[in-house]
């Protein structure tokens, strides 16, 4: 049962735990909670994997970071610490997710390598991979492998496979037993992209019959919607600071707003007009899938984490309003100027950003865990996790 709902945005436990219902028998009950959180760290993991697969070529090595957990098993232990290159079988072998509710991590970094670390002592039939956990999800495209306990034996055995045909099919056909991409299963559950545009239609349908909302679209043929509260500030007053051809930071907005329609992403730009004791509270300018963050459009050849650092500091100021019930931890950079975007800037920028400090000296405390990035033309919306 997939983790993320129509909008591709992460289920609740109780959400999941509600739609596995129809599938789970006894041997789901006490493991329910642990299994849910293993695909979630998993998930994390596998996308990670991706960021670390991207940027090699800056930050070459991986160190194996220490498990958060307060009572962490002696497994893993002896490679707390390890650092190796991003390449290297070891990491084929052991690699933090390879137990339930394992709570270790990876980073990536360019200090030296430290050799391998008592793999000597590790027996491979006690202390291999758990079952289901032994596949490394960041190069499977899967969160489970195919001996994961709560899989079938055989497609011939297969509680999907339907008709008394399907079983005699899959039984005498040879077939190779492939669970994460079987048809059978995938045509027992509900299509998440046709899910995903029936929300956003039955949104959009919603917002154009509210009076607060302007300029409410929906796109057919991706599924994107926009729309503008009335609340949202518009800056086109002849004083209005201008960027690249003349353009307001109102019209950037837009522009950014137009590019993830076009992708057919959800973009809401969202009500600036709360005040407290005559003064206007912080606020947020975007929803984007449902999520809550500020655009920043990147104007200069300067590093991203300066805008990074002040977008922090608002987000600071948004979350500690006493009516914001959902605190915000992303930033969407806008750049209208393709030529401004570096891939190896970006994760520099970031690496700066994760060292910047205080005035007290203190390391600065981190709102922002998630930077999306627009670029003008392009077709893939970019996200870096922090």
């Amino acid at each position: 049962m997939r983790l993320l709902d129509a909008n591709g945005r992460l289920k609740s436990f109780e959400q999941w735990s509600n739609d596995v219902q129809s599938i789970a028998s006894h041997q789901f009950g006490p493991w329910l909670r642990t299994e849910y959180d293993t695909a979630v760290i998993r998930a994390h993991q596998a996308a990670e994997w991706q960021r670390f697969e991207r940027d090699k070529d800056v930050l070459p090595n991986l160190r194996w970071v220490p498990s958060t957990s307060p009572n962490p098993g002696a497994d893993h232990r002896i490679y707390w610490g390890t650092i190796l290159p991003v390449d290297h079988p070891f990491w084929s072998r052991h690699r933090p997710g390879d137990r339930w509710n394992c709570q270790c991590s990876l980073e990536s970094t360019d200090e030296p390598a430290t050799g391998i670390k008592h793999e000597d002592a590790v027996d491979p039939h006690k202390d291999g991979p758990h079952k289901g956990l032994g596949d490394n999800p960041g190069k499977s495209g899967s969160l489970f492998g195919q001996d994961h306990p709560y899989y079938p034996d055989s497609c011939s055995s297969c509680p999907f496979a339907g008709s008394l045909k399907n079983h005699l099919g899959m039984r005498f056909g040879n077939k190779k037993k492939d669970c994460n991409s079987c048809r059978q299963a995938d045509y027992a559950i509900p299509d998440e992209e046709i899910e995903r545009r029936k929300q956003n239609r039955a949104k959009y349908r919603e917002l154009k019959n509210d009076p607060e909302w302007r300029d409410v679209e929906y796109d057919k043929r991706t599924g994107g919607l926009r729309g503008r509260h009335i609340g949202h500030i518009i800056h086109d007053s002849p004083k209005a600071e201008r960027f690249f051809e003349g353009l307001t930071s109102t019209q950037l907005e837009l522009e950014c707003q137009a590019e993830l329609f076009r992708m057919g992403r959800v973009a809401l730009l969202l009500d600036e007009s709360k005040k407290k004791n005559g003064d206007n509270l912080t606020a947020l300018d975007l929803e984007l899938d449902g999520e809550v963050m500020d655009i920043r459009s990147i104007t200069g050849h300067g590093w991203y984490s300066h805008a990074l650092e002040k977008k922090n500091t608002q987000l600071t100021k948004y979350n500690a309003r006493e009516d914001v019930k959902h605190p915000s931890n992303s930033v969407c950079l806008y750049f209208h100027d393709p030529s401004l975007f570096d891939h190896k800037k970006m994760i520099k920028s970031i690496k700066r950003f994760q060292h910047y400090r205080d005035k007290h000296g203190n390391l600065l405390d981190r709102k922002i865990e998630h930077v999306y990035c627009v670029i003008k033309g392009a077709d893939k919306l970019l996200k870096y996790d922090i």
